[in-house]
């Protein structure tokens, strides 16, 4: 009932989500460059890595 989530389970959930937001981005939005996705991408590892 109180089990706490490892700290590399939460990192693998949030690495999903960055690359399932990245992805869907890419999907939707015909006018972003793959540099802008990578450079999001690197921003969004960052905030993870502060956390």
């Amino acid at each position: 009932m109180g089990r706490k989530l490892s700290k590399e389970y939460i990192l693998q959930s949030d690495f999903s989500e960055i690359v399932r937001r990245a992805y869907d981005k890419g999907i939707n939005d015909g006018t972003i460059t793959v540099e802008k996705l990578i450079e999001d991408i690197k921003l969004d590892l960052l905030k993870l890595k502060v956390e």
